[in-house]
């Protein structure tokens, strides 16, 4: 549908194609398509006199007009879809081919604040890129963890993003997903600039509040099939509020300001082993932005945020395990903007802090699940577990200048264009910090007659109810087992009955030592692009040049991006091309590599005595080494036919990412005998996505639809496969270096010939692995398809607005929550052998296709003046349908249907 728009333009010009946004209108201007390209007029233009005139044309839609890969979400569709907390990842999942981790799907998420890693381009989350109003808003503390675990032992679980930016504070979204400019750099998956609101042209004010609650919102109970699994699940009951300040105001006729708070509250109530216990948690955030048109052509603005996160935990199989997160961080900028009849230039200066913060028992202890320790009978598990992995500091700061250039060029062999030319010089400093020394017990060993002396921390007596000789009175005979089968049978029971507590004592123990760490990197960058425009083709070459003096690799990256508008007319557009984009320099490998490695200690009795705690033969765990990793980088071809059709527009997609050089980790030793992790870069992988979308914008409605098609495969030396395994012996080697909360049971399913039927049967296996080859086997952000329908309409005080999402089955990893113990293949102490040890179960089945339906009511009225009342209505799965989080043989509950209720005064 058309509406009509106004645009200044030359005294000799008739028309603004870029206004106009549909190239068709731009047929009746005398002004050439190719004068203008993103909000830019050439310099001829710019001396001549300004004159308003009206043209015709077709509202903006979310997906560009130009070769680049984007998508753009205004205020109004940042509105219509603000479900849920209102994080900024909750809004990207209505885009073509973007994915959410596993994690979105948990009961957690009811009441869970942090917001759930989303995948672009088939990337991790961390691999992407996220900037709010141009500064950087990254973790380079994190690689996704936490997403299965929030307890960890050698880290703080974190998030991609240092701060979680919440939607009432934009004002537009642009995410790209390929073709990305030369000017941004260090990701391998997407782009995500997020734009906070402006000051208003006069004052305005109001408050917002929103809620949910355990009674807004129903759970699926699912009961585990085998008797040893189920067990009662308690429904879990929480209460989330959220509430939002603003003020804006212009100082003067030149100045503005605006002010935003917004703080979201979580607590619940969870199952701790049987008992019902509240977690609590709060993300802050906090906007002052002001701006001052110094005269016509120079504009400075500064802007400060400050967004603090917390949370209150404890690990539900776990007892004392109370544990504290503290994230987030604040961030202030100073932008220089100067518009000249050359073209513009904006320069930035930011400073930005954030940190991961845990404040935790620094003892683990995996007890037997015997007499005296038996909480590990709630959830079926062979061990009881108990404590933390103690405190630990993690923090990055972060000084950025950045200067941006783009040049008008009126002509070059016929053709008009345009130079982009900057400067990104960046200083990174990042901090690990333990403040305890971390203990963690394994390989418990029972031991009726144990005599634990003073380690009364990490050894338990026997205790009995009643004393041996009252029941040997009581029976009138010694219970020595010297009876009939009968009788001894009948003592071996009233024995077991008699024990209040069995002996059992920890034979091995890895002790990660208390360290200050920290690194600094500094980065520059050099990128320049210049696009020419010629007839109906527009191309645009460009380079990026990085260099950090971390890896010490000089990174260039190539982009090059073509439009054809094929019949001139703006109907049917054909756009390609061919990139590399370089990975952000993880600083979490050189934290690393200067951290001091743990150490293991065992110990054995000898005439009922535990002996004192030594060192073992092979002591340290892994020493980490990058010095000669090179940075990954991902080359991406990208093809795509856009038409304009129905008053929207219709776009075909087919995406390719080859992403090589992916570091995979190598077990070697140095020339003192020292185990070591040597990064390499051996690892790859490929992403490729087939996509169908439509997009229209029209006077009171809008409408996205999309359908995608991935495969996203890892090569088989991206895995660490250094733990070995003999099948005669049943026994484990290769492990002795490694962390114990590193290392996890990989459960899964394959067809194998079973001699007894004589036929091929689905038999289940399972094998130790690390958690880095976890994560590679999860698969995470592989769902084969993805369809999603949203639909948002006004009339007048009413608005409305609906979004179906359809994902199709997929393996998946999930945690059972139990445990299995491995045997290992030798001793590794002189004259002791170490019990088996315990490790979590996580197993790989097929999850079901499923498909939510989300939608939201709001009705404004209007009050006197310029004030008004709006509520709303939000709704998530509103058809309650399963989302197929538990596995097939797990016990527990899913989210179902969830509403929000708000209400807001706005003036």
């Amino acid at each position: 549908m058309a509406s009509t728009v106004f645009v200044a333009i030359s005294a000799q010009a008739q028309g603004n194609n870029n206004q106009c946004e549909d190239v068709s209108c731009a047929k009746s201007a005398a002004l050439d398509k190719s004068k203008v390209r993103d909000d830019k007029v050439t310099k001829s233009e710019k001396m001549q006199a300004l004159e308003v005139i009206k043209v015709k044309g077709l509202r903006l839609n979310p997906m560009s007009r130009s070769a680049q890969g984007s998508y753009t979400l205004d205020n109004e569709l940042i509105k219509s879809y603000r479900f849920g907390n209102g994080n900024l990842n909750d809004i990207l999942g209505i885009l073509p081919g973007v994915q959410y981790g596993e994690g979105a799907l948990s009961t957690e998420l009811a009441s869970n604040i942090k917001p759930s890693e989303v995948s672009l381009v088939g990337a991790q989350g961390h691999q992407s890129s996220y900037n709010i109003d141009g500064v950087n808003n990254n973790s380079r503390l994190s690689t996704g963890n936490g997403e299965a675990d929030r307890n960890l032992l050698q880290d703080v679980s974190s998030h991609s993003q240092s701060t979680f930016v919440n939607l009432d504070l934009l004002d537009s979204i642009e995410v790209y997903d390929s073709n990305i400019p030369a000017k941004y750099g260090q990701f391998s998956g997407g782009l995500v600039n997020a734009n906070t609101k402006n000051a208003s042209d006069k004052p305005s004010y109001g408050i917002s509040y929103r809620q949910t609650s355990t009674d807004l919102t129903e759970f699926h109970i699912i009961k585990s099939p085998s008797r040893e699994g189920a067990r009662e699940v308690i429904t879990p009951t929480f209460d989330k509020h959220s509430v939002n300040l603003y003020f804006s105001t212009p100082i003067t006729s030149d100045s503005g300001l605006v002010a935003q708070f917004q703080r979201l509250e979580s607590s619940e109530t969870l199952d701790q082993l049987g008992t019902a216990r509240e977690q609590t948690q709060t993300n802050t955030n906090l906007l002052l932005k002001y701006h001052h048109n110094i005269d016509a052509n120079n504009l400075l603005s500064v802007s400060g945020y400050y967004a603090p996160y917390e949370g209150q935990y404890f690990d539900v199989n776990a007892r004392n395990s109370d544990y504290t997160i503290e994230g987030g961080g604040y961030s202030v900028s100073s932008t220089w903007q100067h518009d000249a009849i050359w073209g513009d230039l904006e320069v930035k200066l930011a400073a930005n802090r954030s940190e991961n913060s845990k404040r935790a028992p620094n003892y683990w202890l995996s007890w037997n699940n015997i007499n005296g320790r038996t909480w590990g009978n709630y959830n079926n598990s062979i061990v009881s577990l108990e404590g933390g992995y103690g405190d630990i500091d993690k923090i990055q700061q972060t000084v950025t200048l950045t200067a941006d250039a783009n040049i008008y060029i009126e002509s070059i062999f016929g053709t008009q264009g345009q130079l982009n030319v900057g400067v990104d010089v960046k200083q990174q400093r990042q901090e690990f910090n333990r403040l305890t020394d971390s203990v963690i017990y394994n390989g418990s060993q029972n031991e009726s007659a144990i005599n634990c002396g003073s380690y009364t921390f990490d050894c338990i007596e026997t205790q009995l109810k009643r004393p041996l000789s009252e029941l040997e009175a009581e029976f009138g005979r010694p219970l020595d087992s010297l009876g009939t089968p009968q009788e001894v049978a009948q003592e071996i029971v009233i024995i077991e009955q008699n024990i209040q507590q069995a002996g059992q004592f920890f034979t091995t123990r890895q002790l990660s030592s208390k360290s200050d760490v920290a690194v600094t990197v500094n980065n520059i960058a050099l990128y320049s692009e210049l696009l020419l425009e010629y007839r109906n083709v527009d191309i645009t070459t460009g380079l990026r040049y990085d260099y950090n003096d971390f890896f010490k690799q000089h990174n260039i990256a190539p982009r090059l991006r073509v439009s054809w508008d094929i019949w001139g007319d703006g109907e049917h557009q054909l756009t390609s091309g061919l990139n590399r984009y370089y990975e952000a320099n993880l600083v979490h490998y050189k934290l690393n590599q200067a951290m001091t490695p743990m150490h293991q200690e065992l110990r054995h009795s000898y005439l009922n005595q535990p002996h004192a705690w030594r060192a073992a033969l092979t002591s340290n765990g892994f020493l980490y080494r990058f010095d000669e990793t090179k940075t990954p980088y991902s080359d991406e071809f990208s093809l795509a036919y856009r038409y304009q059709l129905w008053g929207g527009t219709l776009e075909t997609k087919w995406l390719n990412r080859f992403n090589k050089q992916a570091i995979n980790r190598q077990r070697e030793y140095n020339e003192d005998a020292q185990a070591v992790l040597f990064g390499r870069n051996q690892g790859s992988s490929h992403y490729q996505r087939f996509s169908v979308a439509w997009m229209a914008k029209f006077d009171n409605q809008h409408v996205e639809l999309n359908i995608s098609k991935t495969s996203n495969t890892v090569d088989s030396k991206s895995f660490d496969n250094t733990i070995a395994y003999d099948s005669s012996t049943k026994r484990y080697s290769n492990t002795e270096n490694y962390d114990d909360s590193d290392l996890v049971f990989f459960q899964y399913q394959e067809r194998a010939f079973d001699p007894k039927t004589q036929s091929w049967e689905l038999a289940t296996r399972s094998r130790l692995i690390s958690r880095h080859d976890l994560s590679l086997e999860n698969q995470d952000y592989n769902r084969p398809y993805i369809v999603n329908a949203s639909w948002g309409l006004t009339l007048e005080q009413w608005q409305f607005s609906a979004h179906a999402r359809y994902v199709s089955e997929q393996e998946v990893v999930y945690a059972t929550g139990v445990s299995q113990q491995a045997k290992f293949a030798t001793s590794i102490c002189s004259g002791c052998e170490v019990s088996g040890k315990k490790y979590p179960i996580y197993a790989k089945y097929d999850r079901p296709s499923y498909w939510t339906l989300d939608g939201s009511v709001k009705y404004a009225w209007q009050l006197a003046g310029e004030d008004r009342i709006e509520v709303s209505f939000e709704g998530e799965n509103l058809l309650n349908r399963r989302n197929y989080r538990i596995g097939p043989l797990g016990n527990g509950s899913e989210l179902g249907r969830s509403f929000w209720l708000g209400i807001s005064y706005q003036h």
